[in-house]
């Protein structure tokens, strides 16, 4: 039976509904006094042939593959009315850079692709979406927490991770697998950076409890550490979660040695 607690809306859902049928209300009437322009101003990359219907299509694709709206290409004074456009300036670099990146991917399909033994068999191709996969820059997760731990240290760069799971997890944007933290720790072991590594492994088992790689792997960095017992440990819980580990069990029996020896 249904009862009116069973049926009631919380106050906050009720809110979100009321303010999304809002802004689609006012968006709708905006765009709706502000007409798709008819024809193209200033083309270099597409035909001169593309309809109406074309450009929107090429353009809204532009939008959905980087997350962004005209006025990151265009010159606007106001992003949502197409009579402050102006479509033809050169002004904003974004728009050269889109056309550099457009004049690539012409290159990519029509001629590096069809050299490939496969391509008359299959769909290959590359598009916007490939590579940018809804952000702005076509960067992997990896070398966006690269970068932030060359200028700001690997505890702003665990901060950003968070920043970006809770934004973009379950999405297509970046690889929130296992295998990216794993690699970027291994990464920081390479320069010798222990503290990093080890800090991005803990972040790594943090997220995936369940694996016994981020163990393995952590107990790798505190073992080039000269940490032997936290990686004991650590190579310890590897095992108990997957009794196949054999490097798990190879270095526990070289580590019995050397604590015996501690």
């Amino acid at each position: 039976m249904l009862t009116q607690k069973s049926i009631k809306a919380p106050n906050s859902l009720l809110l979100a509904m009321v303010i999304a049928i809002t802004l689609l209300s006012v968006f709708s009437s905006v765009y709706a006094q502000s007409p798709w322009p008819e024809k193209m101003k200033n083309p270099k990359v597409l035909s001169k042939s593309t309809t109406t219907n074309e450009l929107r299509a090429t353009m809204r694709g532009f939008s959905r593959a980087l997350g962004v709206n005209c006025v990151h290409c265009h010159v606007a004074e106001n992003r949502r009315d197409f009579s402050t456009y102006d479509f033809a300036s050169d002004a904003n670099q974004n728009k050269v850079s889109a056309r550099t990146m457009m004049r690539m991917v012409g290159e990519i399909n029509e001629k590096q692709l069809t050299k490939l033994a496969d391509h008359q068999t299959s769909s290959l191709s590359v598009n916007c979406m490939t590579c940018h996969q809804g952000k702005e820059k076509p960067t992997t997760l990896e070398q966006e927490l690269n970068a932030v731990i060359e200028t700001d240290g690997v505890a702003a760069a665990i901060e950003k991770y968070r920043e970006l799971r809770t934004n973009y997890y379950g999405g297509s944007s970046y690889n929130f697998s296992e295998n990216t933290l794993n690699g970027l720790g291994y990464q920081l072991l390479g320069k010798e950076q222990f503290d990093d590594a080890i800090a991005i492994f803990k972040l790594n088992v943090e997220m995936n409890p369940a694996s016994g790689n981020p163990y393995d792997s952590l107990a790798d960095g505190y073992m080039q550490a000269g940490k032997n017992w936290l990686a004991f440990i650590n190579y310890s819980k590897s095992l108990e979660l997957n009794p196949r580990n054999k490097n798990a069990e190879k270095m526990l029996n070289k580590l019995k040695g050397v604590l015996n020896s501690e």
